[in-house]
């Protein structure tokens, strides 16, 4: 059969979410982290609208199977190329690698096991790959006003083992699913990318509000938790 007669719309857009992914590979290596970091906010975004394309389309054969794929790639490999190759140290191999495994097993567990629809069985790679993504362009705009954090690479090893245990945790996470919520992202998300090529401060406010968005997602669990506790003791 031709490859082109099992494609469907949303494998077209899990294409748009590999090339961004390459791309920061490519823009990490040459140096360009912030423009790497952009680059998986993008495909962070097509992420999404592959999501949303096939819940409102007929998907094809291999749209799972490309999915996954991809995600290791933009997700997976793409987040470890940047860290290594921001730290450029031994000890980062093995922070890198770990998230890696971590990420490959966080698919495979969701493509094998099955799960509820209105949350995930800890942080999606994706989600994770966004966080580190904020943590880079935070450092890179911090650096446009001359100011550095002690120990940025170090924060951001520590950032990343978090992140690789949340991924293999069964700790609860909502799923993002609703348009209006998936909107606003998006602009953030362009005001965020924006953010890298304007010297303005009102544009700081961006990546400022998504950070801080995505810090209260990695938190959730823990805020759920505690609200249930206090409702059981009212």
């Amino acid at each position: 059969m031709n490859m082109l007669h099992l494609l469907k719309a949303p494998d077209f857009v899990s294409m748009i979410n590999l090339i961004f992914g390459m791309a920061a590979i490519f823009f990490a290596f040459s140096g360009a982290f912030g423009a790497a970091a952009a680059c998986l906010l993008i495909a962070a975004a097509a992420d999404g609208v592959d999501g949303y394309v096939a819940r409102k389309t007929s998907g094809g054969p291999l749209g799972e199977h490309i999915d996954s794929l991809v995600d290791v790639v933009s997700f997976g490999v793409a987040p470890a190329v940047i860290v290594y190759c921001m730290s450029e140290n031994i000890i980062s191999v093995v922070f890198v690698c770990f998230y890696l495994i971590c990420g490959i097993l966080r698919l495979a567990r969701y493509n094998a096991m099955p799960h509820k629809k209105e949350e995930y069985a800890g942080i999606p790679i994706t989600g994770a790959a966004v966080a580190l993504s904020m943590f880079v362009l935070i450092l890179f705009n911090l650096e446009k006003t001359n100011f550095s954090i002690p120990y940025d690479i170090e924060i951001m090893f520590v950032f990343m083992f978090v992140l690789s245990l949340l991924m293999i945790s069964t700790i609860p996470y909502s799923k993002v699913m609703k348009k209006e919520t998936f909107a606003v992202l998006i602009i953030l998300f362009v005001g965020t990318i924006a953010s890298l090529f304007v010297s303005n401060a009102l544009i700081v406010i961006f990546p400022a509000i998504l950070g801080f968005l995505m810090l209260i997602y990695l938190i959730s669990p823990l805020i759920g938790l505690i609200s249930k506790k206090k409702s059981v003791q009212l």
